[in-house]
């Protein structure tokens, strides 16, 4: 069993003191992008657009990627997340310097999920129903004899 001696704080004063601590507002100086096991220091961008400009300055073979499939993705506190355009600001400051962001190319099978599916017309299923009805009655058949 622990025992403490000393004065007693009051639950609303250790609270106060909890939050009393400032939010981050600036940027670290520089962050470490890898890519492919690549490593490279960048400068901390304020923007996602902005973070996505340098990973493609950092890595040639990026280049040619469509900016959609660029993502950003970091040590959360139990698993890696992705850090999404609309959360950039907010994580990045609050990251150490040179802390370790990896930048992955999103895999473009189900990214289109807004997309519609194509319209086949009625005639084309008909079509593929009748070709399947007359080889399946082609079977039944008997074949001719060599």
């Amino acid at each position: 069993m622990k025992f403490l001696f000393g004065s007693r704080q009051s639950v609303a004063s250790s609270s106060a003191v909890a939050t009393s601590s400032p939010t981050k507002e600036e940027f670290p100086e520089a962050l470490t992008y890898r890519f492919n096991d690549n490593s490279a220091w960048v400068p901390a961008a304020k923007t996602h657009d902005e973070a996505i400009d340098l990973a493609k300055h950092a890595y040639p073979e990026l280049r040619g990627i469509r900016r959609d499939r660029i993502t950003f993705h970091t040590t959360g506190k139990s698993s890696i997340a992705c850090i999404t355009p609309a959360a950039w600001q907010l994580v990045v400051r609050r990251l150490p310097p040179y802390h370790v962001v990896d930048v992955r190319i999103r895999d473009i099978e189900g990214f289109e999920a807004d997309a519609e599916l194509p319209e086949y017309p009625y005639l084309a299923s008909n079509t593929i129903l009748q070709e399947k009805e007359e080889r399946y009655l082609q079977k039944d058949e008997p074949k001719p004899e060599n």
